[in-house]
């Protein structure tokens, strides 16, 4: 909007946000203390006022070229819609890698993501006694929350060494603002007395109808349970997260390129200007790596200013040094 092109914003959720910034319809202050960096958000919406915006609409597929022009099929309860385009600028998000493990499939096992959806969107914890499990500084910020909503987190239990990216301190040391964001959540979950365990898994739930407690068991090196290790905890509900998948549909029924990125997952490949192999496409956010919602602003941005000069018929600028950093 801001280079002077027409933009359409097609966005499966009712209200804007994200996956990052949800909160329940029409009210973004009940759960702001859920949130980091508001002011980005507000700054987003705020200059996203002149596009056409469908909201609540899913896109189901993608199709066309630079050339003969982009078609975006979107349905919304029984209606579709189409949206015609020069360019596209595609953010499918990601969703929760999970971990199969024994009676994974009972009421009360839920996705980190899925716990935190619910607690955002709609203010519902979806227990009083959880665990949260698997990997990443996801859970922190999920164990942080329930725990300010009143749940008892009776445990956050980390597979991996948290100590791990002391390997990588050049990359650790150019995204410093994390290593406050995460003490930040470590200092909520002392406050609340929510215990942290690294090296441990859950590797099964309990219940005849429901979940009624878990196995959590402690890991050797190589990821494998240690004999004797198991405990069980009592719990109504688990949130387990593994990281995230890259949501890749519509980047590959366009045909884009693909690439295997440094955590085994596959991702689109962009150049400087998030655009893929397919001409007037730009992919931003989780879909080209998973690197939180700073990194998919900053590309958001990029690609939105290269999309605007391909739908002006004009090549893109250089993007400024500052969000290439």
């Amino acid at each position: 909007l801001a280079r002077g092109a027409r933009v359409a914003l097609i966005d499966a959720g009712r209200q804007p946000g994200g996956q990052y910034w949800r909160h329940r319809p029409g009210d973004l202050g009940a759960v702001a203390d859920l949130h980091h960096d508001l002011r980005t958000f507000r700054a987003l919406v705020g200059g996203a006022a002149g596009a056409v915006r469908h909201v609540g609409h899913h896109v189901w597929t993608v199709s066309g070229s630079v050339a003969d022009g982009f078609a975006v099929r979107a349905v919304a309860g029984d209606a579709e819609i189409e949206v015609a385009a020069r360019s596209l600028v595609l953010a499918p998000g990601a969703y929760d890698r999970q971990v199969p493990f024994r009676s994974w499939d009972l009421p009360g096992v839920y996705t980190a993501g899925g716990a935190q959806a619910l607690l955002k969107g709609s203010e519902v914890l979806v227990g009083r006694r959880v665990v949260v499990g698997g990997t990443g500084p996801f859970l922190l910020p999920v164990a942080a929350g329930l725990a300010a909503r009143g749940a008892q987190v009776v445990g956050v239990y980390e597979a991996n060494r948290p100590a791990g990216w002391v390997r990588h301190t050049g990359a650790v040391a150019r995204v410093a603002a994390k290593l406050t964001e995460g003490a930040g959540y470590a200092a909520a979950l002392a406050r609340h007395r929510v215990p942290f365990h690294a090296r441990r898994a859950v590797v099964a739930a309990h219940g005849d109808d429901v979940v009624e407690a878990v196995t959590v068991a402690k890991l050797d090196h190589d990821w494998r349970i240690v004999p004797g290790s198991e405990r069980v905890v009592e719990c109504d509900a688990v949130a387990v997260g593994w990281g995230f998948t890259p949501q890749l549909e519509l980047p590959l029924a366009l045909g884009v390129a693909t690439r295997v990125d440094a955590d085994g997952s596959l991702v689109v490949e962009v150049d400087e200007h998030q655009r893929t192999s397919v001409p007037g496409v730009y992919v931003a956010g989780e879909a080209c790596g998973v690197g939180g919602a700073p990194l998919a602003v900053a590309e958001g941005e990029i690609a939105g200013t290269a999309a605007a000069a391909t739908a002006a018929g004009t090549a893109p600028a250089a993007p400024p040094g500052r969000l290439l950093r």
